[in-house]
């Protein structure tokens, strides 16, 4: 028995170490394993009036998802299968052109999608610890959020006092579907917005915009004053959710050209105005019909004609600006809904004073070489040259304006000194004379 048995023992071993070595084989190895593909979450279906080929899905981090998002084509609209509870930003590849024409919110192309949390981990606390577990958070559905603008006033209009373009853009970001929106769920990061010109100018670079979370309450605005350089000013829009170009819509515009920014006032001088219609961009704009223009002096001035039209064909009208005091001047001019302005400053004419002054003095001077003048200390002649000049300027500008005496005799230089050399010889003469027959009297 004994004898078996010590033969049964080694067949035995073998037999079991076959055994082992056999599902050894059979197992599969720790690299062979695969792990199973990964199942989308859900079906979004979202605007999309692009080519498939155009899409692309992106992670917060701006990295391409390599997943399988299976998009399917349907009628202005496209849908993918989520395969992430992460958030994720759809974008295209090509950057769209939209134009602000209307003072209606846009939403701009692309969004952010965030996946819902209706599946939630349970946590399992040992019995015994003391501890009671937190309720679970509420689950909050899947969210698409679309960045949008506001402009307004649409189109932009003109400020004749900076000369610039005014509008305000507003940006904020809402959910396409208001019923599955969920205030609380706030923005893992915020939506930051960089803006860049295209075909028109500012005084300051737009700053960048940061929208911490959804809503009308976290809308950032930019008010914009521009000036075109071509006639289709862009706004480049690059942000986390979305990048357009915002095609910036203007009024035409009146510019009110004078020859000078000054001109001699007390009404002697004369001003020709010319009352341009130009795009945005400064091009000039033909009228096709009869276009009246409202002409607004607020200074002491007169325009002749006062009333303006601009021909069809053409995109100028001219009037005649006379000066009258010595405030500024400023001339606005209306045609329908376009406006222009530009200010004129009245200056004293000090160089045909000043030479009237002189041409006073020389003039009493000269009185002293005519025969039979009386012997009268020259400065006293001189003095009453300068006198009598002075009251003969003021007489001749007064009437200039009230009696339409020749501009050119008080308003240039040569015109001024040749008044005061007449007037003072003339007066210095006159005023000898009333002396002389007053001194008889006198004695």
């Amino acid at each position: 028995m004994q004898r078996h048995a010590h033969r049964f023992w080694p067949s035995l071993i073998t037999a079991a170490g076959l055994a082992v070595a056999g599902a050894w084989a059979q197992a599969p190895s720790p690299d062979d394993e695969t792990a199973p593909p990964r199942q989308p979450v859900e079906r979004m279906t979202f605007d999309w009036d692009q080519s498939v080929d155009s899409l692309r899905v992106l992670d917060l981090d701006g990295r391409d998802i390599d997943v399988e998002i299976a998009p399917q084509r349907e009628p202005g609209r496209i849908s993918l299968s989520v395969p992430t509870r992460e958030p994720f930003v759809v974008k295209s590849d090509a950057v769209e052109t939209r134009r602000l024409t209307t003072q209606e919110r846009q939403v701009l192309p692309g969004g952010l999608f965030i996946p819902s949390t209706a599946e939630t981990d349970e946590v399992v606390l040992p019995p015994g610890l003391g501890i009671a577990p937190l309720p679970p958070l509420p689950s909050t559905a899947s969210t698409w959020l679309r960045l949008s603008v506001v402009a307004s006033p649409v189109p932009a209009i003109w400020n004749p006092l900076s000369s610039t373009y005014h509008t305000r853009l507003s940006f904020g970001v809402y959910p396409s579907d208001a019923e599955h929106f969920a205030p609380r769920q706030a923005l893992e990061a915020p939506v930051e917005i960089r803006l860049r010109l295209r075909g028109l100018t500012t005084r300051e670079e737009p700053p960048a915009l940061l929208i911490e979370a959804p809503g009308l309450a976290n809308e950032q605005s930019l008010v914009l004053d521009f000036m075109p350089s071509t006639a289709t000013p862009i706004l480049e829009v690059n942000s986390t959710l979305s990048d357009v170009n915002l095609q910036l819509e203007a009024l035409p515009r009146l510019e009110v050209r004078p020859e000078s920014t000054s001109m001699v006032g007390l009404g002697l001088a004369r001003m020709a105005v010319n009352i341009e219609q130009v795009a945005p961009h400064g091009e000039p704009l033909r009228a096709t019909r009869p276009t009246p223009i409202a002409l607004t002096l607020d200074g002491p001035a007169t325009a002749a004609p006062s009333e303006l039209h601009i021909a069809p064909d053409q995109s100028t009208a001219t009037f005649e600006l006379r000066s009258s005091g010595l405030s500024p001047i400023t001339v606005s001019a209306v045609a329908g809904s376009l406006r222009g302005e530009a200010s004129v400053e009245q200056r004293v004419p000090w160089g045909p004073i000043v030479t009237a002054l002189l041409g006073g003095a020389l003039g009493g001077f000269g009185r002293r070489f005519v025969k039979g003048a009386h012997r009268v200390s020259t400065p006293l002649r001189m003095l009453e040259g300068l006198v009598v000049a002075l009251i003969a300027y003021v007489a001749g500008v007064l009437g200039v304006g009230y009696l339409a005496l020749p501009m050119a005799v008080v308003a240039t230089e040569a015109g001024a000194f040749l008044t005061g050399a007449l007037s003072g010889f003339i007066g210095v003469n006159v005023l000898e004379r009333l002396h002389t027959r007053a001194s008889p009297h006198a004695g």
